[in-house]
């Protein structure tokens, strides 16, 4: 796999046009998928299974398409397996082991990365003529979906971390919604925000959101991955320590909603009483949560996205642009044919693009994102997000830093901090300690 900075940069000029100079003559995908879908007629019964992750406007979206799929190709029924983000990592990594996975399927970027590695559990899509790849841009497919020379999965939209904000709320309570916030006005505001009313906080969070914020901060300290792709750290004990020391003050001034709270809304935030009742203006998250966050509000309140927190004097922006999530077909699949056919007809056809709309960001592909918006179903805030965060891009994570295990270690010392069990500098040791030991672990086995 191919990791560098220039793919989602270089992918900013095809976004740019698309969405800000209109629809554009292009080749469509439904004459060709309806031309392949009369053909059908004839072709034996099949049944695929179709596996993915989201909230409800995702569901309900992605089942409007299967539906429309219906009469694409009459002969193919798709089985919906979906559910929130809980669990499903497990889920399938259970299944791809077992043999019994969907026939498509939505992965997080991570997993992938690791799955690779251990085994060959996906249809290579450039081997496959009934998936047309022309609309996507080949830099992003190359850092995102390129494993050992061989296509194993390819992005479902493109996803920028920024801030997700209620301005609505954000009015009401004086907090200034057209901020570029640093890590120091963000605790100033938050400890003003929360000593005026001990039950308001000024972001909603999980142990997930957390941890992007002290990798982010890493790098913008360092300019370097927190996790180098020579198994070896990108940051010192100073620079982890400063980190942690920020994060500790922020939960103590109530910057952020209590750990214990926020986490019992894991992968499912938009069902957070807090964000619902409006006492959280911001979201800290990626730009395809924000139609699940907006749909709980109440009808009229004004939802926006400004650029993630970035240090006064940052090496690196640390803004994160990568694939909301990505798809594969299984190698275990008893009609891969039909379903790359239906991956294919998924990702370009106009039609499904404008049912699918921004459930799951931007589209990467040309075709699909101006059908999105010529039916009005890709939401300006959305827009606005990727295109901050395709101007601010920061480093690429690789592979290294993106491994679950890594990540893992990370997760388990901002609990610590969160919770008040560790101080700055016992958790700075003991991410050193535990990254150290892992990497060296994870080297040896390659």
């Amino acid at each position: 796999m191919k990791r560098n900075k220039w793919g989602a940069m270089g992918l900013a000029s095809l976004l740019l046009a698309s969405l800000l100079g209109g629809c554009s003559s292009g080749k469509s995908a439904s004459n060709t998928s309806t031309n392949a879908g009369n053909a059908a007629n004839a072709e034996e019964k099949v049944t695929l299974r179709f596996s993915w992750w989201g909230g409800e406007d995702r569901h309900a979206a992605t089942l409007a398409a299967i539906e429309a799929y219906k009469q694409v190709a009459p002969n193919v029924t798709i089985e919906a397996e979906y559910q929130g983000f809980d669990g499903y990592e497990q889920k399938i990594k259970t299944q791809l082991a077992g043999k019994t996975s969907a026939d498509i399927m939505q992965l997080d970027l991570p997993w992938l990365q690791e799955l690779t590695k251990k085994g060959d559990f996906f249809v290579d899509l450039n081997t496959q003529p009934e998936f047309d790849a022309s609309g996507f841009d080949q830099g992003f497919l190359d850092n995102y979906g390129m494993y050992d020379g061989k296509l194993a999965a390819v992005p479902t939209g493109v996803n920028a971390y920024c801030l997700i904000i209620n301005k609505s709320l954000a009015d009401k309570l004086n907090v200034d919604s057209a901020a570029q916030w640093t890590w120091d006005s963000l605790l100033e505001a938050g400890k003003q925000l929360h000593a005026q009313d001990s039950s308001k906080y000024l972001l909603l969070t999980d142990h997930a959101a957390l941890r992007q914020d002290m990798v982010t901060m890493l790098k913008q300290r360092t300019g370097k991955q927190w996790v180098q792709e020579d198994y070896t750290l990108g940051f010192t004990k100073e620079d982890a320590a400063a980190s942690f020391d920020w994060l500790y003050q922020a939960m103590q001034a109530g910057v952020y909603q209590p750990l214990g709270e926020s986490d019992l809304f894991f992968g499912k935030i938009d069902q957070n009483p807090k964000w619902i009742n409006q006492e959280i203006p911001i979201a800290p998250s990626m730009s395809s949560i924000l139609p699940s966050l907006k749909t709980v509000l109440p009808e009229g309140t004004e939802v926006i996205t400004a650029l993630p927190v970035i240090a006064k004097d940052a090496k690196d922006s640390g803004v994160l642009v990568r694939p909301s999530q990505l798809f594969a077909v299984s190698n275990d699949s008893a009609h891969k044919t039909e379903a790359v056919k239906f991956l294919s007809w998924f990702m370009n056809d106009p039609g499904a693009a404008a049912l699918l709309g921004d459930v799951r960001s931007v589209p990467p592909v040309k075709a699909s994102q101006e059908a999105a918006v010529t039916a009005g179903k890709i939401d300006a805030a959305i827009t606005n997000a990727v295109e901050l965060g395709l101007s601010h891009a920061g480093l690429v994570d690789n592979a290294v830093a993106n491994n679950s295990e890594v990540q893992k270690i990370m997760d388990d010392i901002v609990q610590k901090v969160s919770y008040g069990k560790s101080n700055a500098e016992q958790a700075a040791d003991e991410l050193i300690a535990s990254l150290t030991s892992k990497l060296k672990d994870l080297q040896d086995r390659e």
